[in-house]
């Protein structure tokens, strides 16, 4: 196998960095980079393989693409940095990897292939542009990770695919959105954006708030907590149900003032229809079961007078988010805009 050690320019666009180490260290199984055409998503893609490979946090490189000339676009470029890409698995032990096809990985011979080598050794998966047969390239991605939970997966693609629901079809862990826009800043200004549920959905609400009142519940749960990501916070969303309750939990290190625990209780409903003081009462009381910093109603609705006189009263303890600052969260969190 050959020396991984690639040549400083394949690392030379600050995002590139930002992305390589976000994507490496974190967990999860199936992340999705989304950046526009010719910012080097190949180059940030192999770099992140061969920083794998050197770790040994994977054994072997699979990048699947919709064309031949892909395959091979793909292999001369790891070629140039030290990788070597076979055209197709049965030739790939002893190599640092394979770069193939869609098409050839579905006759029944390769599905042998497949299942054997998905369970013998950890890969990690790259699917160029999810955008073409989306949905077959998921399935056999999937397949694989089934067969050998160490292994990782990497869609790449010039934009959100649009022509799918992730919730419906299928759910990425973890999404690094590259805005057109932010990669023309200086280096020094770019910064690799985290957003789950999909940019396009955060895309949308921005610029029509009103979207806010299609959202299920659960996806306005999910909403909160891509939200609080952004803003720093470690994120737990609780099974729960819309009935009531804990919806989100999230902390913050706040350094020598020690750790922030929050509440969260998100309220998905008609915009006429307010939340009461008793919501708020209830939300007062989980907070002190507990043990939190602070309890917040979260809403696409507004609050009573009631339920805002308490929550102002208790507003060190308690605190709201309804419908007019959670299109202004949202704003900021997308495009750092200002309050309105």
């Amino acid at each position: 196998m050959d020396s991984h050690a690639p040549p400083p320019e394949i690392f030379a666009v600050a995002w590139q960095q930002e992305f390589v180490s976000k994507f490496v260290s974190q967990p999860h199984s199936r992340s999705l980079l989304v950046a526009a055409s010719g910012t080097g998503k190949t180059t940030t893609a192999l770099f992140a393989a061969n920083k794998m490979l050197e770790d040994g946090t994977v054994d072997s490189i699979l990048v699947i693409s919709d064309r031949v000339m892909l395959r091979d676009q793909w292999r001369d470029v790891a070629s140039r940095y030290g990788m070597e890409l076979e055209k197709s698995l049965e030739n790939q032990l002893g190599r640092d990897g394979v770069s193939t096809t869609l098409q050839a990985l579905r006759s029944k011979n390769a599905e042998t292939i497949i299942d054997a080598t998905a369970k013998a050794r950890r890969w990690l998966i790259i699917g160029d542009d999810p955008a073409y047969e989306t949905k077959s390239l998921i399935a056999l991605v999937d397949r694989m990770l089934r067969a050998n939970n160490e292994s990782r997966a990497l869609f790449i693609a010039r934009h959100v695919p649009s022509d799918l629901s992730f919730e419906a079809e299928f759910t990425f862990n973890t999404e690094f959105i590259l805005d057109r826009r932010i990669i023309q800043e200086r280096s020094t200004q770019i910064r690799v954006a985290r957003f789950s549920p999909s940019f396009a959905l955060l895309r949308e609400l921005q610029r029509r708030p009103a979207v806010i009142d299609g959202l299920s519940w659960r996806q306005f749960e999910k909403l909160i907590a891509t939200l609080l990501e952004s803003d720093g916070y470690t994120v737990e969303l609780m099974q729960g149900s819309k009935d009531g309750g804990v919806d989100v939990m999230a902390v913050k290190d706040l350094g020598t003032a020690g750790y922030f625990k929050t509440l969260w209780q998100a309220k998905k409903q008609n915009v006429k229809n307010k939340v009461g003081i008793s919501v708020v009462r209830e939300l007062a009381d989980t907070r002190q079961e507990f043990r939190a910093s602070k309890g917040i109603i979260v809403t696409s609705s507004y609050l009573t007078r009631g339920a805002l006189e308490r929550i102002e009263r208790d507003k060190y303890i308690l605190g709201k988010v309804d419908r007019e600052d959670l299109n202004n969260w949202i704003r900021k969190t997308l495009f750092g805009q200002k309050d309105s």
